[in-house]
């Protein structure tokens, strides 16, 4: 409660509302969260042993971590250190899929060219469109298959060979 406290003037009467609250601060609310230490830790520690292991990455979250695939009261309270670490690691990192915001998002992160989806909601669908994805995952691409109202998509993995090309990581 510390950071709502801090952060939105409406907890606790009001502190699903995101009033008076001006841009990425609007992610202050309660029905977010954020990314504690020992999650941070262990992401930061799972993703080191990715790439000396030579291994690709999904992210799978409930909450968005990029604050451009998303709308501000949507995003995880702690979004640039979670992000800082997934930047870290974008020669592992193939993607970070999320829900959350039910409509939907993405942006691939031009520091890191790791792309970012919102996924669309099964509960905004009306019956009888049944809402949801699958995603194959190939050498240098995945490709997203999406039902319903989730809206197709291929990603591709050049970041992840561009990286290692350059070197780029490997001295983080």
């Amino acid at each position: 409660h510390e950071i709502l406290i801090k952060n939105n003037p409406n907890y606790p009467k009001d502190s699903n509302s995101p009033a008076g609250l001006e841009g990425l601060s609007k992610r202050f609310v309660a029905f977010n969260g954020a990314v504690d230490v020992p999650q941070m830790e262990w992401l930061e520690e799972s993703l080191q042993m990715a790439r000396e292991n030579g291994e690709k990455v999904i992210l799978c979250s409930h909450q968005p971590i990029h604050p451009q695939s998303t709308w501000p009261t949507c995003l995880i309270w702690n979004y640039d250190e979670v992000l800082t670490i997934v930047r870290k690691y974008g020669d592992v990192v193939c993607a970070s899929f999320s829900g959350h915001a039910h409509k939907g998002g993405y942006i691939r992160d031009e520091e890191s060219g790791v792309h970012f989806r919102v996924f669309e909601a099964v509960l905004e669908s009306p019956d009888p469109i049944k809402t949801y994805a699958m995603v194959d995952v190939w050498e240098d691409r995945m490709v997203l298959r999406g039902c319903g109202d989730c809206m197709s998509d291929m990603y591709d993995f050049d970041h992840l060979t561009i990286a290692a090309e350059n070197n780029v990581y490997n001295d983080a």
